[in-house]
């Protein structure tokens, strides 16, 4: 309750009501100077007992101030009493931490007419936020859910309504409603000068992944990657997005190049996706790919030379290398093709073989001559010039994938080009 004790405190501190203690004469003179508060009209009775209350309010002695506090409340007969004594039970029961207390004194000051309207509001949205945590608590998500939503009428801000709104809306399984809550607590927190803590991402996303929504998956994903840019967050991202992988026409591209994503930021994590990769490269016609996907997991010391199923795979590619013949005169067909179909087949084989910059020159070439999924051409010309370094050019080609499944690929990989070093 750290936010609610500081945004009530707040609302109390600005009130600059009368000090009692001081003579009806002087009290009226120092506000009418200071112009910070209801000159407030009181009987000596009740100010005795309400100077005594803030006395030892002042001293931190709260058993005393209760007890002069209760004697004032019993005299409070007019608006100004009842205010004043709503005040000082405020500041008590936040200085005791008495939560109860605090709701019962908010209670009373949005309903006193001497309330200021400004501070009505401020202790309207601190009360129905307060009320809000409490049905939330009990699992009672429709009233946390009202109460949050009458905070936000009183103009509360502060980041914790949608939070728990979010959480709510969670619980009743409505994952829209919850993710545009999540977002609203992350643009208050930017807006404060913060960023959003990585559990609201991780909570947001895999909400996200279950309305099928992949584009505003890869959204998501991307700025989680950007505010927290570590190799587990980044091997995480890849795997929920590889989990709603389509299983069309594009699929096994799709796979392959989530595969690469993981590999370009040195993200590989064990041995099965070393396995899985370069089997996938190999059976995609892709055999040089999967001979240096097997290379670098040896090296790394992920995956073990005597492993049978990956030496099976790297027997398998390596014949199909000696088998293929030269790219280059594949690439001089290619040019006197009709279309770009063969240039891009012939394009992808140079990029698997490691042969970035002629890899580019065939893209281009299969771009130019047409009738190829242009998505994919661009978002493996991409790859190319990212592996040579060349950022500007990668982001470009990035940019030019336009719909589909790629298109989510290339938001991830245009994230990965701005990545720091990942571990």
């Amino acid at each position: 309750m750290t936010f609610v004790s500081k945004l009530a405190m707040a609302a109390v501190l600005t009130l600059g009501t009368t000090a009692l203690g001081a003579s009806p004469a002087a009290a009226q003179k120092n506000d009418k100077k200071s112009q910070s508060g209801p000159d407030l009209k009181v009987s000596p009775e009740y100010r005795k007992a309400a100077a005594a209350a803030e006395t030892a309010l002042v001293a931190k002695d709260w058993a005393t101030t209760d007890t002069n506090l209760t004697a004032a409340e019993g005299l409070a007969k007019n608006e100004d009493e009842k205010y004043y004594a709503a005040v000082l039970r405020l500041k008590l029961e936040l200085g005791r931490s008495n939560e109860d207390g605090q709701l019962k004194a908010l209670n009373a000051l949005i309903a006193n007419p001497k309330t200021p309207p400004e501070n009505v509001k401020l202790y309207g949205a601190v009360f129905n936020y307060q009320l809000g945590v409490r049905a939330s608590k009990a699992k009672k998500h429709d009233e946390a859910i009202a109460y949050m939503l009458k905070a936000r009428e009183f103009g509360s801000t502060e980041v914790d309504v949608p939070i728990v709104l979010a959480n709510a809306y969670a619980a009743q399984n409505k994952n829209v409603e919850s993710i545009a809550e999540l977002e609203r607590a992350i643009a208050i927190a930017k807006a404060k000068g913060g960023k959003a803590p990585e559990p609201w991402y991780q909570f947001a996303i895999p909400r996200v992944n279950a309305l099928g929504d992949r584009a505003a998956m890869a959204s998501w994903l991307s700025r989680f990657i950007t505010e927290y840019p570590t190799l587990k967050n980044w091997q995480w991202a890849v795997q929920v997005y590889r989990s709603t992988a389509p299983t069309g026409a594009n699929a096994k591209v799709e796979r392959i190049d989530a595969f690469r994503l993981l590999r370009v930021t040195n993200g590989l994590p064990n041995r099965g996706e070393y396995a899985d990769y370069s089997y996938a490269a190999q059976q995609a016609g892709l055999p040089w790919e999967a001979v240096s996907v097997i290379e670098e997991g040896r090296k790394a010391g992920k995956v073990s030379k005597d492993d049978a199923d990956v030496n099976k795979t790297f027997a398998a590619a390596s014949a199909q290398i000696k088998a293929e013949g030269s790219l280059d005169v594949q690439a001089k067909q290619a040019a006197a093709s009709k279309d770009g179909k063969a240039a891009s087949q012939t394009a992808d084989a140079f990029l698997a073989s490691g042969n970035h910059a002629r890899a580019i020159e065939l893209y281009d070439l299969a771009l130019t001559k047409g009738g190829v999924n242009a998505d994919e051409v661009n978002l493996h010309r991409g790859i190319a010039y990212q592996q040579l370094g060349q950022k500007d050019q990668a982001r470009a080609a990035f940019a030019a994938v336009k719909a589909g499944p790629l298109a989510n690929l290339a938001t991830l990989y245009t994230t990965s080009l701005d990545l720091p070093p990942l571990s």
